[in-house]
């Protein structure tokens, strides 16, 4: 379907080789919303423990592209009775051609640091927006990354001349964030509600087994020097392939790769306990929101795409710099992390948090409390959203299909909320901390 003459142009990427690439998916990677991704880290403050970690969300935002394009084509070859009939050429060019862009522009919206501005966004209704793409808008919702990077590819579509139709910008919209409908026309490809295509796409971007998942685990893995994130790629897509469901298409996965499947969730695991949520890093995360806050530096986020395109690193950097002298942003331009007294799982038993903070608090010892949590799927959970993925069973009876949730053990065992308790304390309050813990657990 595609061809080399289609994609004349190509960038060397450390983990995947050569990326190719059309002409018009060249002059959307030279707009300035994408650029801007050159100044956005990939890993925010990660770099403060893994110094290599110094990747940009633009040369992730090309291997998704990339890896996306990549599954479509794994899924068309390895699926040719799911969508070979009902979809001709020209509807499967399209549907190829927007799970690209969705993969190319899914990471828009991030603002410096990566998640570490989220809290700090403004009300969704601020963002301009396409109200009727929404099945639901709440103005007054807390605005999410995605949000930005929905409102980026409108305006993409809002330009004169236009680098996207306004039903290119909602399909890719509605790849990128749930709360998006699709447009008429991709909701009504395949001719009835079993054969809608949407629900398999929205999978390749934001699903369980995601190009965008398969490609910043090994990305961050390899820049950040560490093995967690490692698994087999190649023998995780050659295994997909795709169904027909009451709710429409689903990926499906062979069950000779389930092993292979649990591997990567694993990584998922590994990577996120020992990298993205590690202590030093969440630390530098609050760091930098309480800056913001309490207003030591100032960037509002105000909702425009003029402000969102000065959202950028190189300028936050200077304006902690500017603000060093003062309390939070001193710690970060001096690197200055407070040690870790000690950290509590869900489930530890005594003491409590709210009794060790006390206890500290009397003693006069400054903390710094923070609650991280990571799920790793939602699969099978009640509203968690997720189109389910199906495992295939060619035994010596007729095929079947169950459940990935039904199927794997490791992924009922990590089915969960993992969160977590980090106590910090000023440096020169340490050794007491310790003994004012190690006296409340005698």
């Amino acid at each position: 379907m595609t061809t080399p003459a289609d994609q004349p142009y190509e960038v060397r990427c450390p983990l995947h080789g050569s990326i190719p690439f059309s002409e018009r998916e060249r002059e959307i990677l030279d707009h300035p919303y994408v650029q801007r991704l050159r100044a956005i880290s990939q890993l925010g403050f990660t770099d403060q423990v893994y110094p290599g970690a110094t990747h940009s969300r633009f040369s992730h935002a090309l291997g998704v592209m990339f890896l996306a394009g990549r599954i479509f084509d794994q899924v068309l070859a390895n699926s040719p009775d799911v969508l070979g009939s009902g979809f001709d050429e020209e509807a499967l060019a399209y549907c190829r051609t927007i799970v690209r862009l969705a993969g190319l522009l899914h990471d828009l919206g991030h603002h410096p640091y990566s998640h570490s501005f989220e809290p700090l966004l403004p009300p969704r209704g601020s963002l301009p927006l396409e109200r009727e793409w929404y099945a639901h808008f709440d103005p007054a919702a807390q605005a999410t990354h995605e949000d930005f990077s929905v409102a980026a590819v409108t305006a993409l579509a809002r330009e004169t001349p236009p680098l996207l139709s306004l039903q290119e910008a909602r399909d890719i919209g509605a790849l990128i964030d749930g709360a998006v409908t699709p447009s008429p026309a991709l909701a009504g490809l395949g001719g009835d509600r079993t054969r809608n295509v949407f629900p398999l796409l929205r999978q390749i971007i934001s699903g369980e087994i995601d190009a965008d998942r398969m490609d910043y685990l090994r990305r961050d893995a390899h820049f950040a020097g560490v093995p967690y994130g490692f698994f087999d790629l190649d023998r995780l897509i050659q295994s997909l392939s795709g169904v027909a469901t009451a709710e429409g298409l689903a990926l499906a996965l062979d069950r000779s790769a389930l092993y292979t499947y649990e591997h990567f969730l694993m990584t998922r695991f590994h990577m996120a306990m020992q990298v993205y949520l590690h202590k030093t890093v969440v630390l530098f995360e609050h760091y930098l929101q309480q800056a913001v806050t309490e207003r030591e530096i100032e960037f509002p986020v105000d909702g425009s795409l003029a402000n969102f395109l000065n959202a950028r690193e190189d300028v936050i950097r200077a304006k902690l710099q500017e603000a060093s002298d003062r309390r939070w942003a001193g710690r970060i331009v001096n690197r200055q992390p407070f040690p870790r007294l000690i950290q509590l799982e869900r489930g530890q038993p005594h003491p409590g948090s709210g009794e060790i903070l006390a206890a500290l608090e009397q003693a006069g010892i400054e903390t710094i409390h923070i609650r991280v949590e990571r799920r790793l799927s939602n699969l099978g959970q009640e509203g968690g959203g997720s189109c389910p993925i199906l495992v295939r069973d060619s035994g010596l009876r007729q095929e079947e299909w169950k459940p990935l949730q039904e199927v794997s053990v490791l992924l009922e065992r990590y089915n969960q909320v993992f969160a977590m308790e980090n106590i910090y304390c000023a440096p020169a309050g340490y050794e007491k901390g310790l003994e004012v813990i190690s006296h409340l657990r005698n």
